[in-house]
């Protein structure tokens, strides 16, 4: 990444998480738990003694009264009704998960109540999502008095109007987003209504469904047999990807606690075709095996095999269930494969992929519902934005996805005109579109995200959640991080940052050497490191540095032992490049040393307003983080990269308002770092409102010149003694001495009268044959000086080659030389500097 004229080494951000830690003694005490365990629960958002104790005792107690739920009431009321009555009575579902688990949570509760329950679940294909409709026709046709929609239905007005004119009723429970007019229903379950005062808005559309379960238990006096119910609840609360914090973490974990043991023949049968039987069950497990096999069914066929599966009373048949959506599973992974290869292929062949950031992707006849996973993966491999169109004859009907800098349904609305139709949120949608108008959506939507996404808002952002320390790594901070499962959106699986570690093997494992394997060493102690996908970071590590690992703590258990295991995310080494950083400043250092400004003889150095601070870093960082419009003057080069290395876990909204530069001001963001600048009113120093001098100028005429361009109640210094001595190993290794210098114009003298000197080789040989340590800046003065002495003629054909005529010439009192004489005044400056500024 690069930050102003600086790179950051690898393709990704980090933050690590900055919250108000107060309490975390507190917690540890009154809970019996470390203070890492604290502190993520604080990185949750789960900050009080209260939160704390119920987020890590998820009872079924704390479960909410579902008569809190506006209109469960009256939904309950009317089930009855329908119930006494003897009503034909229809669940209208949705084909994902959370669509077919909640479908078949209703029937499988009015089976136990006694009643036989009817269900529609629309085709993906042909109807596609929500209430339509020919299906309310075709219950009408079947006799349907009253319909129940489980995830979905809030925005059907329309349609609830075609079913009210067609003398049926209808109750909506959902979990999407409300619009302005609701639905003319019996009732209306959502915890998104503005009218709602439910305590928990994340409920999955299951968790809807859920609540409407318990509520009518309660009103019929029927105990609710949660060990049979909640493990389908919580995996569609899972696969929906709602908040895992809240009444949706008691859902999950009690859910996950009770999946083994239920009479659920189609869980049972699932479990067995996956070898997942008699296992711990994690949400890992349902988002990555469980679920997708559910999914499969609704992409690929129907959905009704979901909830024939999850609803049937006989084992074989369920078995039978099981293993055909595990073959649709696979037959989903074979053409999802297909797809995403073609897709890599177009992208190669037809995408600029350095300057397009929205990657629109068509081609003919693609499983219409397939392109939504691989849409999701080609996202994840690039970090940018990805629309794939499949197109049939003159149409093509897309699935986008997101990254979490860009809000997919606002761009796409800026081009809604070229659209048949669309629809969606900020990280995912759908839409159809002419054929013929698709290279002009590319455009168009490319140039939308030209004007919306900076370079940092396409790189990935790994958030961690606290540095680790030596005494954190063993195998009890493991388990009781564990304590804090069931993870996923909004409660993620802790990620640390363990810094300065040693590599002591390293190489690439598995399937095409696909993943890394390392062992790494941290004050001693040698610890496990498996990072999956990262094989090629073998060839990119490199051992004789120090490297920072990023990563969540696992236990590796092999032949009944149990050992630490990190699970490598990214790593770092060298943040901000070492490289970029001492080129650049290499370059410069020579100007910036050299250039001289006039003293200005009215300024009173009583004026300066020198702050005092043990840690003027994390001053910086602060002033930073609180205010914008800041400049930061770094003269010295370790401080640079002292500063720039505590800041670059600040994220990418921190970063997005940084700009680092050398002696320029672009104005191009809200906060400047100013690399070792010769200051200059050319410079527009004036638009900041906070100047901050971080350490000491080489020479005080720029402070001056500073103080005489800029306001000067503007100007904090933070300048302290060790800049003295830093200034002066940087004045040493480059400014050449009188012993060096006749150290250089002896080895010019080589015998030839006009010669080309090759800087490269010529470093290597002098530093080899002499004792002395000599860089391109000394040498460089060296030769301005003969120049200047007229001992050499010298002309530079490149930054490389020097053409060099030798003048015949006795002695030159270099004393008086132009170059030598601001070396010595340089040397005096750095030995006043501190009387002036009085320290």
């Amino acid at each position: 990444m690069i930050v102003g004229e600086y790179m950051l080494e690898n393709e990704s951000i980090i933050k690590l998480a900055d919250k108000d830690y107060s309490i975390v003694d507190n917690l540890c005490d009154k809970l019996d738990i470390s203070k890492l365990t604290a502190k993520v629960m604080i990185n949750r958002g789960i900050s009080n003694y209260k939160d704390c104790k119920e987020f890590l005792n998820p009872t079924l107690d704390n479960l909410y009264d579902p008569y809190l739920l506006k209109d469960m009431d009256k939904a309950v009321k009317r089930i009855i009704k329908g119930i006494k009555n003897k009503e034909n009575i229809w669940v209208y579902g949705d084909y994902d998960v959370d669509g077919v688990t909640s479908t078949s949570l209703l029937k499988l509760f009015f089976s136990d109540i006694g009643y036989d329950l009817n269900y529609y679940i629309p085709d993906r294909f042909t109807e596609g999502y929500g209430l339509n409709k020919k299906a309310i026709e075709n219950i009408n046709e079947n006799k349907g008095d009253l319909i129940i929609t489980v995830d979905c239905g809030i925005t059907s007005v329309e349609e609830v109007k075609h079913l009210k004119d067609l003398g049926m009723d209808i109750i909506i429970t959902d979990h999407h987003t409300c619009q302005e007019t609701l639905p003319n229903a019996e009732a209306v379950i959502n915890p998104h209504r503005e009218d709602d005062n439910y305590p928990f808005k994340n409920l999955a559309g299951v968790g809807v469904a859920f609540k409407l379960i318990e509520a009518l238990s309660k009103k019929l006096d029927k105990k609710l047999n949660y060990r049979n119910f909640l493990p389908i609840v919580a995996m569609g609360t899972v696969a929906d990807v709602v908040s895992l914090k809240g009444e949706n973490r008691i859902i999950v974990k009690n859910g996950l606690k009770y999946i083994n043991n239920t009479d659920n023949l189609g869980l049972q049968a699932l479990l067995k075709i996956t070898e997942l039987k008699d296992k711990k069950i994690t949400s890992g497990h349902i988002g990555f095996v469980l679920g997708p096999r559910l999914n499969a069914t609704g992409r690929m066929s129907s959905a009704k095999h979901g909830v024939e599966l999850l609803t049937t009373c006989d084992k074989i048949k369920a078995l039978e269930l099981a293993e055909n959506l595990d073959d649709e599973n696979n037959k989903r992974r074979e053409i999802e494969n297909e797809i995403f290869n073609e897709a890599e292929e177009i992208i190669e062949k037809e995408i600029d992929i350095e300057n397009e950031k929205i990657l629109v992707i068509a081609s003919e006849n693609w499983h219409h519902g397939v392109i939504g996973i691989v849409s999701s993966r080609i996202t994840e491999k690039y970090h940018k934005p990805s629309v794939l169109i499949s197109i049939d004859g003159s149409e093509g009907r897309a699935s986008a996805r997101s990254i979490s800098t860009f809000d997919l349904f606002k761009g796409l609305n800026k081009c809604k005109e070229l659209f048949i139709k669309f629809g969606g949120h900020k990280q995912a949608a759908g839409l159809s579109i002419e054929k013929e108008k698709i290279k002009i959506f590319r455009k168009e939507i490319n140039e939308i995200a030209d004007n919306v996404l900076k370079e940092e808002d396409l790189l990935p952002e790994i958030k961690v959640d606290s540095i680790l320390e030596t005494e954190d790594l063993n195998l009890k901070t493991v388990k009781e991080l564990k304590t804090l499962e069931p993870f996923g959106m909004g409660n993620p699986s802790p990620v640390f940052l363990v810094r300065d570690t040693k590599i002591t093997e390293i190489r690439p494992v598995g399937k095409e050497n696909k993943h890394l394997k390392l062992k790494i060493n941290k004050n001693g102690q040698t610890i496990d490191c498996i990072g999956f996908n990262l094989g090629h970071a073998s060839n990119i590590i490199d051992k004789n540095k120090s490297v920072d690992i990023i990563g969540s703590l696992d236990i590796n258990e092999f032949m009944g032992k149990k050992n630490l295991q990190i699970v490598v995310k990214d790593f770092k080494q060298n943040y901000i490049s070492t490289f970029e950083l001492s080129k650049k400043y290499e370059t410069k250092l020579k100007d910036s040393i050299m250039t001289e400004n006039k003293v200005i003889d009215s300024f009173n150095i009583k004026n300066l307003n020198i702050i005092k601070t043990d840690n003027r870093k994390i001053l910086v960082k602060n002033t930073l983080k609180k205010q914008s419009k800041n400049l930061i003057i770094i003269n010295n080069y370790k401080n640079a990269l002292e500063l720039l290395k505590e800041l670059e876990f600040m994220g990418r909204e921190f970063f997005k308002s940084i700009e680092i530069s050398y002696n320029e001001v672009k104005n191009n963001k809200e906060n400047l770092i100013l690399v070792n600048p010769i200051i200059t009113r050319d410079l527009k120093l004036n638009d900041f409102k906070n100047v901050i001098v971080y350490d000491m100028f080489f020479d005080i005429s720029n402070l001056f010149k500073l103080m005489d361009i800029v306001n000067k109640d503007k100007v904090r210094l933070l300048i302290n003694e060790d800049d003295f001595k830093l200034n002066d190993e940087i004045l040493n290794s480059n400014l050449p001495t009188k012993d060096e210098l006749r150290c250089i114009y002896k080895s010019l003298k080589t015998g030839n009268e006009i010669f080309k000197l090759n800087m490269k080789n010529y470093l290597k040989y002098i530093n080899k044959t002499s004792n002395y340590t000599f860089n391109k800046i000394k040498i460089d003065l060296a030769l301005d000086i003969f120049k200047e002495g007229n001992l050499i003629k010298l002309k530079k054909d490149d930054k490389t080659n020097y053409f060099i005529k030798l003048n015949k010439i006795k002695k030159v009192n270099i004393d008086n030389l132009p170059t030598f004489k601001r070396i010595d005044k340089l040397y005096e400056n750095l030995k006043s500097y501190k009387n002036i500024i009085n320290l």
